[in-house]
């Protein structure tokens, strides 16, 4: 099962995962013994504080999917709970750049400044939702959120049945050459801006689809050029 619940003010989703639960039986020793199924990461332009095995981690960006496997505690698996911040947000918070963190999970000790380490909460036993939630608050109060990598993930966002942006164009919009908006959305997002755009529309037409529209809706909707296209870029984002 999985819940999200939007917490405004951090710009940020809380958000938790667990296996669904299973009938007690005579095998439930056995079942304990089995390693359960990786559950897989796809793509969404987001970073993520995550509580894993009582230790809070950094998940940066991911440029395609990834498979991550829950750890069995006590004869269950425990529920994953993570933090999910808007594109460009969380690398600001941790004065670090997004794109050392794209691809891996990192400790949030080893991310955070010596500086800043001791304003973040020590890790230690509590609810994960209420450590997580501490933690963004603090990161929050002290950052001056420079509001225009959200500005530029909502313009290679979709739009209107709009065909994917114009890196040049876009760029404009901020007075950036295409080189220097490479850049910068590399630091703030952990990949450029036309990948960003590509994981973007792609999850846009996603949601379309789980609502229960069809592949050519869905598409259309997002300013695909038809399925085909959509599926092209679904294949090269989840690694098959």
């Amino acid at each position: 099962m999985y819940t999200e619940m939007r917490i405004p003010r951090l710009r940020a989703s809380l958000w938790t995962s667990a296996p669904d639960a299973h009938p007690i039986s005579a095998l439930a020793e056995v079942a304990v013994s089995v390693p359960p199924e990786p559950s897989l990461i796809v793509p969404d332009g987001c970073m993520d504080l995550i509580v894993i095995d009582s230790s809070v981690v950094v998940a940066g960006a991911d440029s395609t999917a990834r498979a991550f496997r829950t750890t069995p505690t006590r004869g269950a698996v425990e529920p994953v709970v993570g933090l999910r911040f808007d594109p460009g947000v969380l690398p600001q918070l941790l004065t670090t750049s997004a794109a050392e963190l794209a691809d891996r999970v990192t400790p949030l000790d080893a991310v955070v400044t010596a500086g800043s380490r001791a304003t973040v909460p020590e890790p230690g036993p509590g609810v994960g939702q209420r450590r997580l939630l501490d933690i963004g608050e603090t990161l929050t109060a002290r950052a001056d959120i420079d509001s225009t990598p959200l500005e530029l993930a909502g313009l290679l966002g979709v739009r209107d049945e709009s065909p994917a942006p114009d890196i040049a164009e876009v760029a404009a919009q901020f007075a950036y050459s295409p080189r220097q908006l490479r850049r910068l959305s590399s630091e703030w997002f952990g990949y450029g801006p036309k990948h960003l755009s590509k994981v973007l529309r792609w999850q846009a037409a996603r949601a379309l689809i789980d609502a229960g529209s069809t592949r050519t809706a869905a598409a259309t909707a997002t300013g695909y050029a038809d399925a085909a296209h959509l599926w092209r870029d679904e294949k090269s984002l989840l690694g098959r």
